[in-house]
């Protein structure tokens, strides 16, 4: 059995949580051993939410960050991971909620795809050509191979065919900021030199996938940076989720400064949307991040 196989084998298998419930349920009218009863009962619907539940249940968050030299609403998301867990259907609902949403833009950090075995990206995507803002984006990891499949090529491709700017190495204006994208660090893209190479008099909102790719900014090339990956640890089972977040600097969730050699950067890292690893999340729903930059 092979990785995706032991992935669809876990995602379709824990539906046998259901009947397993309902048996531990008709085991407490038997009143024998009832602590154990319960207490097995509490993990299994711990698990049926964290399975079933949390991770169809999209949270819209709202942020205001003050002090970024301009005003702009943005929409931020990331790691969509459409494949083995998350299809099409749930892209809709994601780009419903979002345009409901009073922005600018959307903006999304990465990680479009999780492992999606073949299937033809064009459609997959389709629901994002339904949004109503301009949309822009760079790639992470799992959409370049790291750990993989490698669809770079087909997935920009789609994406451009729904209207979805990739802006990855260079910019574009969005009201007053320059919009700057980075690609990703696990797969070496994420080289600033452009805006080291192209001060502007305008503040720099930069786009990546890695929030650590911001250790090789400065507050003059990045007002702030937003990026996705981490996931804020998807299962967020206390002190225990740290040891799985992938950020040599510490990275989490929500705002936070790195010190780096250029000075003190301002990261917003969003929690995302899907899955990878187990088809699970827990006190950490896919989340919409609405951020209101005012000056």
């Amino acid at each position: 059995m092979d990785k995706l196989q032991l992935k669809y084998c876990i995602y379709y298998g824990s539906w046998l949580v259901w009947p397993f419930i309902a048996w531990l349920v008709w085991r407490l009218r038997q009143r024998e051993r009832r602590w154990c009863v319960v207490a097995l009962l509490v993990v299994c619907l711990l698990f049926a939410w964290a399975r079933f539940v949390e991770p169809q249940r999209i949270r819209v968050q709202e942020t205001v960050l003050a002090g970024t030299g301009g005003q702009v609403r943005v929409v931020l998301i990331s790691d969509i991971h459409l494949g083995v867990y998350k299809d099409s259907a749930y892209l809709q609902r994601l780009v419903d909620r979002i345009n409901r949403v009073r922005a600018d833009a959307v903006v999304i950090a990465g990680d479009f795809t999780y492992e999606p075995d073949g299937r033809p990206l064009t459609p997959m995507f389709a629901p994002l050509a339904a949004l109503q803002v301009p949309t822009y984006a760079v790639l992470g990891n799992h959409d370049q191979q790291a750990p993989g499949p490698d669809v770079d090529a087909e997935l920009r491709a789609a994406l451009a065919t729904h209207a979805v700017q990739v802006i990855e190495g260079r910019a574009v204006t969005l009201k007053g900021f320059r919009l700057a994208g980075l690609g990703d660090r696990w797969a070496h893209n994420d080289d600033p030199a452009f805006l080291f190479a192209a001060p502007s008099s305008l503040p720099t909102l930069v786009l990546t996938h890695n929030p650590d790719s911001a250790i090789a900014l400065g507050p003059e090339q990045a007002a702030l940076v937003m990026a996705g990956h981490t996931h804020g640890g998807q299962i967020r089972i206390p002190w225990l989720y740290r040891k799985v977040i992938p950020s040599r600097y510490g990275f989490d969730r929500g705002q936070q400064y790195l010190r780096t050699p250029h000075g003190t950067v301002r990261v917003y890292t969003t929690v995302g949307t899907g899955e990878i690893g187990l088809p699970m999340r827990l006190f950490n729903p896919p989340t919409i991040d609405v951020l209101d930059l005012r000056p």
